[in-house]
């Protein structure tokens, strides 16, 4: 898989369906599960890292599968059935031991990820279609700026490992208290929603660097919207170097 130039994306790798079983489950957090599926069925996935994303097919108990249930297959029973879909970013690709892991936020309200994961054991099987084009920094900035809520952490840290050791960051973080942060190998500025503050407010306090910056945001939209404006308004950052991506929308389900 080849890179486009720096602050692009990768190009787009060959889409498939995988089903692959689950290997671990760990509660992360009160509010998040982490879900490890690994065999043999990911020996030709590919992974460029950053915010590469799937799209999770989940299927009603009852739904019959073809086997062996391949993309053409699933769209064939697009007539018939059609699954739920929710895109998730991938925490961890480990090529070596064959695994992926997902982050799955849950949720008081009934949802098919945060349902699935809530039940999710060793031997159960994920489906997921894809992945995208990945997000790659752009090497030659002075530095990066990375911010969104926890639906953007599994991206945050996989950029992290992207980025060289010496790479300069400031990292962003909203969650919804003190109980869901997560270790990063950096410092980080964690906004709790369960206080007054707001992600684009701890952006605008703080002291950020000088010189040119590569900023990647996700999350809420109209957060997004909110911290963009700030850093193009009041930073007057280069629109062409701010990168918000929604990831949900308050109040909608399935976003």
């Amino acid at each position: 898989m080849s890179v486009q130039t720096a602050g692009r994306r990768t190009r787009r790798p060959e889409t498939k369906l995988w089903r692959v079983p689950v290997r671990r489950v760990e509660r992360v957090t009160r509010r998040l599960v982490r879900v490890t599926v690994g065999g043999d069925e990911l020996a030709d996935f590919v992974s460029a890292g950053t915010d590469q994303n799937v799209m999770l097919y989940f299927y009603p108990d009852d739904v019959e599968l073809p086997e062996p249930l391949t993309l053409e297959a699933a769209r064939g029973m697009w007539s018939q059935v059609r699954p739920l879909t929710r895109t998730y970013t991938i925490r961890r690709h480990d090529p070596g031991a064959r695994e992926v892991d997902f982050d799955f936020v849950l949720h008081d309200a009934p949802g098919p990820a945060s349902d699935w994961a809530q039940a999710a054991r060793p031997g159960d099987r994920l489906i997921f279609v894809g992945p995208s084009p990945a997000y790659q920094p752009d090497p030659t900035a002075d530095w990066h700026l990375l911010a969104g809520d926890e639906t953007a952490l599994p991206a945050i840290a996989a950029i992290l490992r992207a980025l060289p050791a010496d790479a300069v960051t400031k990292v962003f973080v909203e969650v919804a208290d003190a109980a869901e942060e997560q270790p990063l190998p950096v410092p980080v500025t964690w906004v709790h929603r369960d206080g007054e503050g707001t992600l684009a407010g701890a952006v605008a306090a703080a002291d950020l660097p000088s010189g040119r910056v590569d900023a990647w945001l996700a999350g809420e939209r109209s957060s997004m919207v909110e911290l963009r404006a700030h850093l193009l308004d009041e930073r007057g950052f280069d629109r062409r170097a701010v990168r918000p991506t929604t990831y949900w929308r308050r109040g909608e389900a399935g976003t």
